[in-house]
């Protein structure tokens, strides 16, 4: 062990809360793929894209939306009175859509709005959905205990109250298939038929069957996978892990106060976009004199798509670096024989050519 890694280990208490973070390094090499790839649409908030038979869909704010790719255009498929926190497409059609603190909806081919018999517990904080079939839609809840638009009180929190779900639309029946989680932000079903979640405050993917770690020690904070074509499968990360932040995260006094007594979005951590306005917190080298970004700076926000092999082994990246702007990639999905990437942060689908590859 190097002088710096014991000096590490001795300051932290645990290799989960570490002061020091996994180096993008190897594989995760920051490149700049992401902001040279094409833009599609600008849509302020855009997340949740899904795949269904009639096209490719995507939410920004409350709103559900059909997207044209090829014209550059999106049209609106529903309005709801809450932020829009899932969007899953089953293979008949129908579009599983989860609100914040109202529920999950089925939104039909016909135009018919159902809404499922969920439990209380699990209509605040619905983070990923993927249909087993057309009957049956496993969710990830990302917390009991906070709604999905506080989760950086559930990071800051140690929130571990996550649960994967599976719901029987015809019975209305409400399975536990997991819990204890520390924020669930993805699903993905293996090709042995096990379910796999991303953990996003672990900074893993872990089965659920067997609870056994399949990828750790990611440089970023994991959201949404989905299968790949060709094998494998594509994870989005939607935040940078900083030493700062993993820092804050074990300082409790400080924590608390902080919480208490300062509005969450000038909270030391990660954000899908960097606000660049003076009472941002900062971090040492992240904004140069006379206000100018670095590619390598330690950033509150970064944009990061992975390519994993079939055994969850990362072997491609596509970054948006400190200075880039297609940053906060939550949801990505593959259509028409395209990569397509959501940037929350940046407010931009962008599509990537899958055929350059990416660099490493």
């Amino acid at each position: 062990m190097s002088l710096l890694s014991r000096i590490f280990a001795f300051l932290a208490r645990d290799d989960e809360d570490a002061l020091s973070v996994p180096p993008m390094d190897g594989v995760y090499k920051p490149n700049s793929l992401l902001d040279a790839a094409e833009r599609v649409i600008t849509l302020p908030a855009i997340d949740n894209l899904a795949v269904s038979p009639s096209g490719l869909y995507c939410s920004s704010g409350g709103k559900v939306l059909r997207v044209d790719p090829r014209g550059g255009s999106h049209t609106l498929v529903h309005a709801f009175d809450g932020q829009v926190s899932m969007l899953a497409a089953a293979a008949n059609g129908d579009l599983a859509a989860a609100v914040e603190n109202i529920g999950v909806m089925l939104l039909r081919p016909s135009g018919e709005t159902v809404v499922l018999d969920l439990p209380d517990d699990f209509r605040s904080c619905v983070t990923a959905g993927l249909f087993e079939s057309d009957d049956q839609l496993l969710l990830a809840i990302g917390s009991l205990k906070n709604p999905v638009s506080d989760w950086k009180r559930d990071l800051m929190s140690h929130g571990d109250s996550g649960q994967i779900v599976r719901h029987t639309i015809s019975s209305g029946a409400t399975d536990v298939l997991s819990t204890g989680l520390r924020f669930p932000y993805g699903i993905v079903r293996l090709d042995d038929g096990a379910i796999a979640v991303t953990e996003s405050w672990r900074h893993r993917i872990v089965r659920i069957d067997d609870a056994r770690t399949l990828l750790d020690e990611l440089p970023a904070y994991p959201a949404r996978l989905t299968v790949a074509s060709g094998g494998g499968f594509w994870l989005a990360l939607f935040g940078p892990r900083r030493q700062l932040t993993e820092f804050v995260l074990r300082e409790d006094d400080y924590r608390r106060e902080m919480m208490a007594t300062i509005a969450p979005e000038a909270w030391i951590g990660p954000d899908f976009a960097d606000a660049s306005d003076e009472e941002q917190p900062l971090q040492s080298g992240s904004v140069r004199q006379m206000g100018v970004m670095k590619p390598w700076a330690p950033s509150r926000s970064y944009g990061l798509v992975v390519r994993l092999d079939a055994d969850m082994r990362p072997v491609a990246s596509y970054h948006s670096r400190a200075d880039g702007t297609v940053h906060g990639i939550a949801s990505i999905a593959e259509y028409e024989g395209a990569l397509y990437a959501a940037s929350r942060g940046g407010g931009a689908l962008v599509r990537l050519d899958l055929k350059a590859g990416a660099k490493s």
